[in-house]
C-alpha cells in the first residue's frame, strides 16, 4: 500500500466490533482486514482502503500466508487483534485453545517481524472473577475468571507480557459491548424474555441484583482511536479497560425496558437462588432431550446477584477519554426498543446472527486444501486429456501444446480459488461469457469444453472426500466447488445455442468489447490474477 495514512491489522474484521473498527478507521487508515468469513458474507464495509484478507488464525500456515503478503505490501504500523472464541455455553470448546490461545500465538509470532508501533490484544473484564460485594474491579485486577474463556485470555495476556519488550503492546479489557441493535446475546435473551407475554416474563433472578458493565459500540470505536492516537503515553504491555465505571443491575435494565415498551414499569417477581438452580437444571435437561438447548445454562446460577463493577478511573485519566454519557446503556434502552418495534425482523435477524458460532469454517479449510492440491490436479487432468482417449473426448485441447493447455486449465482453477475466496460465485460464469467465443472461433465444441470442467470438478470432489476433515462437509463442496462450475457450464451452453443461431450470433460477435482469441491463455490467467489482486487490494 503506498500514500502517507498509518496502516493497521485488524484480525476478526467480520465480528461486531471488527465492523464497527472498520467503519470507523477506513478513512484515515490503510486497513488490513483479516477475517475467516468474506466480506460479502459478513456484511463489513467496502472502502479502497480496506484490503479483505480470508486466513484462519488458529492454522499457521493460512495466517503466515497473509502476514506474508502483507509484509510485502509494506508491512503495518498497528495491529488490533480482535478475533477471538466464545460460547455461552460455557462448554469445554477446543475452539479456546486453537483460536484464543494458539491463534493468538500465532498472531503475536508473525507480528513480531512487521515493527509494529503497537500491538493492541484485546481481552475482557469478563476475563476476571467477580469482585467481592462493595468491591470494584480496576487495571490490575488478575484474569482468574472460572470460565474456559477467562482462562483463555488470560493465557493471551500471559503471551503478550512475554514479548512486550520485542513488540510494543497493550491489553485492551472490554465491558459487555451492545449497540442500538443489542448485538450482546444476554441483553438480547433478557429484552426478548422481559418485553414478550411468556409466564417467564416478571421473573428476575434471585434479587435482580445481577449486574455487568456495559459499553456502546460508538463508545467502544472512539475509545480505540484515542488508543490509536495515544500509544506512545502507554507502558509495555500495560492494562486498559474499555468500560464505564460501575455496572448496571438486571433489576434496572428491567424497570426502563418495560416502562418504554409497555408505557408502565412492571413490577419483578425476584425468584430465590436455589429456586432458579432447580428451573435452570429443569430447563436445561428438556432442552437437552428436545435437542433445543436453551440459552439460559445451568453454570449461569452461580453468577446470580453477583456484580462486576468496574473502576476504569486510570483508564480515562491515562487516555484522555471517557464514555459519551449519552450511550449509557439505561439512557440508550429506548432507542434500542424503539429499533425492536419498528423493525422486528431486522432486528431478530441481527441477534440471532450474534448469538450464532461458527467455530469452524469449511470454506476457508476447502480453499485452502485446493490451492495445496492445485498442481497435482492439474497435471491429473492434463494427464486425462494427452491420454489416448483424449482425442476422442477432448480433440482440440488434446493437439494444445503441453505448456498451453497446462495454463488453460490453470486459469480456470485459479478462477475457481478466487472465486471462492472472494464469495463470489460468478467469476468463472464472467470468463467464460467471453472467452468461449474464441474458443469457438478455434474448432472447440461446447461438449469438450463441458467435458473438461465436469472432469476438473470431479477430481477435486474425488479428492476432497477421501480427507477425514470433509466427509461431513458435502453440502459445503457443492457449494463452493460445483456450482460456480455448474455455472461456468450452464454459460458454455448458452452461448453455443447463440452460435448455432447465426442472427443471434452476428449480434452477440458485435457485442464482443474483448477480443480474447488474440491473447494466450498465460496471458489470459495472469491478467485475471492481477485483476483479482487489484480488486483484493
Amino acid at each position: 500500500m503506498t500514500g502517507k495514512l498509518p496502516t493497521i491489522i485488524i484480525t476478526g474484521a467480520s465480528g461486531f466490533v471488527g465492523r464497527a473498527m472498520l467503519d470507523e478507521l477506513k478513512a484515515d487508515y490503510h486497513i488490513f482486514a483479516i477475517a475467516r468469513r468474506s466480506q460479502q458474507e459478513s456484511k463489513a464495509p467496502v472502502h479502497p482502503n480496506i484490503a479483505w484478507m480470508r486466513a484462519d488464525i488458529g492454522e499457521y500456515q493460512s495466517i503466515a500466508d497473509v502476514f506474508r503478503e502483507i509484509a510485502t505490501a509494506g508491512g503495518a504500523d498497528y495491529l488490533l487483534h480482535l478475533a477471538a472464541f466464545y460460547e455461552f455455553a460455557a462448554l469445554d470448546h477446543p475452539e479456546y485453545v486453537r483460536t484464543n490461545v494458539e491463534g493468538t500465538r500465532h498472531v503475536l509470532e508473525l507480528a513480531g517481524s512487521l515493527k509494529l508501533k503497537r500491538f493492541i490484544f484485546v481481552s475482557s473484564v469478563a476475563a476476571c472473577s467477580f469482585p467481592k460485594k462493595g468491591g470494584k474491579l480496576n487495571e490490575s485486577s488478575k484474569t482468574d475468571g472460572r470460565h474456559k474463556y477467562s482462562w483463555s485470555k488470560n493465557q493471551g495476556e500471559k503471551m503478550v507480557r512475554s514479548c512486550a519488550n520485542k513488540i510494543p503492546s497493550c491489553i485492551v479489557r472490554l465491558g459487555a459491548v451492545y449497540s442500538d441493535w443489542c448485538e450482546y446475546p444476554p441483553l438480547y435473551v433478557f429484552l426478548n424474555t422481559w418485553l414478550s407475554s411468556s409466564l417467564k416474563s416478571n421473573i428476575l433472578a434471585g434479587k435482580g441484583e445481577s449486574s455487568v458493565p456495559y459499553i456502546h459500540i460508538r463508545n467502544l470505536v472512539s475509545f480505540f482511536r484515542q488508543v490509536l492516537q495515544q500509544h506512545e503515553k502507554l507502558k509495555p504491555a500495560e492494562v486498559l479497560i474499555a468500560s464505564p465505571s460501575g455496572s448496571t443491575t438486571h433489576k434496572a435494565l428491567f424497570a426502563r425496558a418495560t416502562r418504554y415498551f409497555f408505557g408502565k414499569t412492571k413490577k419483578p417477581i425476584l425468584m430465590p437462588r436455589l429456586l432458579c438452580g432447580i428451573g435452570l437444571s429443569l430447563q436445561y435437561f428438556w432442552g437437552w432431550v428436545t435437542g433445543n438447548l436453551p440459552f439460559e445454562c445451568p453454570w449461569m446460577y452461580h453468577y446470580i446477584d453477583l456484580q462486576l463493577n468496574i473502576n476504569s478511573s486510570y483508564t480515562c485519566s491515562k487516555l484522555g477519554w471517557s464514555p459519551d454519557l449519552r450511550y449509557d446503556v439505561e439512557r440508550r434502552l429506548p432507542f434500542l426498543i424503539e429499533r425492536l418495534k419498528s423493525e422486528p425482523f431486522a432486528w431478530h435477524a441481527r441477534n440471532v446472527a450474534a448469538m450464532t458460532k461458527v467455530s469452524t469454517r469449511p470454506h476457508v479449510a476447502i480453499y485452502e486444501t485446493i490451492a495445496d492440491m492445485e498442481e497435482e490436479i492439474v497435471e491429473a487432468l492434463i494427464e486425462l486429456v494427452k491420454a489416448p482417449e483424449g482425442n476422442e473426448l477432448y480433440p482440440n485441447y488434446e493437439k494444445m501444446d503441453t505448456l498451453e493447455l497446462r495454463w488453460t486449465i490453470k486459469l480456470i482453477y485459479r478462477l475457481l480459488l478466487t472465486s471462492i475466496d472472494n464469495d463470489n460465485r460468478m467469476l468463472i460464469l464472467n470468463y467464460l461469457e467471453i472467452s468461449v467465443r474464441s474458443r469457438f472461433e478455434a474448432g472447440f465444441s461446447g461438449d469438450e469444453i463441458i467435458r473438461l470442467m465436469t472432469r476438473l470438478n470431479l477430481l477435486i470432489k474425488e479428492r476432497l472426500r477421501k480427507l477425514e476433515k470433509f466427509r461431513q462437509f458435502d453440502r459445503e463442496i457443492y457449494d463452493t466447488v460445483s456450482t460456480p462450475i455448474e455455472f461456468g457450464i450452464d454459460e458454455v451452453e448458452y452461448q453455443y445455442h447463440l452460435f448455432q443461431k447465426p442472427d443471434l450470433w452476428k449480434q452477440s460477435k458485435e457485442q464482443a468489447t474483448t477480443p480474447l482469441s488474440a491473447k494466450t491463455a498465460r496471458e489470459q490467467l495472469e491478467e485475471t490474477i492481477w485483476n483479482c489482486l487489484v480488486q483484493r487490494k
